[in-house]
């Protein structure tokens, strides 16, 4: 069996290669399958972009209400304009591949190679992220590239402050981007380090206090409203069954935990606090809304916890799992990661439709006051 860590060995760049590679040509199945099917937050993306469009001038504000700005909503429609919706779709695959890279470079930083490996299969082919490729919104790979770009900047010393304004740069595109700062910000209290900590807290708050003197405030106020329209969908049979337990986030967590209580370096703790944050928001915020942007994230960083317990030379009971235990594991895990992908791309998918207004069946959007100009918006 060729050992990966070894020194001779021509290290786990060429195996990542080959994960990448094998990961694009599942992506392009999967996009190949769906179609112009999108999730529906795509179609209100680029709904907004249009708008902009058709009636400058009616817009006084920068803001889309509740999720982001109009910043993203601009670049997906023109985008959209020009090369339809498999453009779109080009654009996420090639998010995929640059998010891939970045935690390759994590990886190589931190822990040996086939760790290293092991995430990145667990990341490449985990449902979030098949989901958020083939279907899902430009935002939220957008979001997840400044956030893991931020991360690895910090992870190779380019100090706090750098790392968190590029991470508070996805807010522009996700509000709830910034759920991971928080996560950044319990890393930087455990490790009692105050100066990197105010650095840190001054690169966080810098972009989202421009956004708001820019936007009049509106932005504090919209993202509070998303959080009360959250809270009162909430309800225990939903965050636990669906977010927790269908999605594997709970398992992620626990894995993650096991992994950390046996080795509490820097990173693992690092890591675990990044990964585990989005779960602690969502029971503290009553929030059990579906998003594929925090599943994919989340896991992300989990996955290198969650590689160690896979790489334990010893389980509980005296158990040595050997390479066949752990080949089966990540084929089974190929395997219902890739049916799940293809039941969520055919059931929770819609055309796109570049005049879709209406939030669900709401009958006006509630991001929306029934007043603004953007719900006179055309519709077919």
């Amino acid at each position: 069996m060729k050992n990966y860590d070894s020194p001779d060995s021509p290290g786990v760049m060429r195996l990542a290669i080959y994960i990448l590679l094998l990961a694009l040509v599942f992506k392009l199945a999967f996009i190949l399958f769906s179609g112009e099917r999108v999730y529906y937050d795509v179609n209100l993306s680029i709904t907004h972009g249009k708008a902009l469009f058709d009636k400058p001038g009616s817009q006084v504000k920068l803001i889309l209400p509740g999720v982001k700005t109009y910043v993203g909503s601009i670049a997906w429609y023109k985008l959209y304009e020009y090369f339809g919706v498999y453009g779109l779709k080009a654009y996420n695959l090639a998010a995929f591949a640059l998010l891939f890279g970045l935690q390759y470079a994590i990886g190589r930083r931190y822990f040996p190679n086939r760790v290293t490996a092991a995430a990145l299969f667990i990341f490449a082919f985990y449902v979030g992220t098949n989901l958020n490729v083939a279907a899902g919104e430009q935002d939220d790979m957008t979001a997840a590239l400044f956030f893991t770009l931020g991360v690895t900047l910090y992870v190779y010393g380019r100090g706090a402050f750098l790392a968190a304004l590029v991470m508070s740069a996805g807010v522009l595109f996700k509000y709830t981007a910034g759920i991971y700062a928080m996560g950044f910000i319990a890393y930087l209290i455990y490790t009692r380090d105050k100066r990197q900590l105010l650095l840190a807290l001054a690169g966080l708050t810098l972009p989202f206090l421009c956004l708001n003197l820019v936007t009049g405030f509106s932005s504090m106020g919209a993202l509070l409203k998303i959080a009360n329209l959250k809270r009162n969908a909430f309800s225990l049979e939903n965050l636990f069954l669906y977010k927790f337990f269908s999605t594997g986030m709970l398992l992620f967590l626990l894995l993650s935990a096991w992994a950390v209580l046996r080795d509490r370096s820097r990173p693992n703790v690092l890591l675990f606090c990044l990964s585990s944050v989005y779960i602690v928001f969502a029971v503290a915020a009553f929030s059990a809304y579906s998003s594929g942007f925090h599943m994919m994230q989340s896991v992300l960083f989990s996955s290198f916890l969650v590689a160690q317990v896979l790489f334990m030379e010893t389980y509980p009971g005296g158990v040595k799992p050997g390479r066949l235990f752990r080949v089966s594991f990540l084929v089974l895990y190929l395997l219902v990661t890739t049916s799940i992908t293809l039941r969520n791309l055919s059931r929770d998918t819609i055309p796109v439709n570049p005049y879709q207004l209406r939030y669900k069946k709401l009958p006006h959007n509630p991001f929306i006051s029934p007043g603004n100009p953007l719900r006179q918006h055309p519709m077919p």
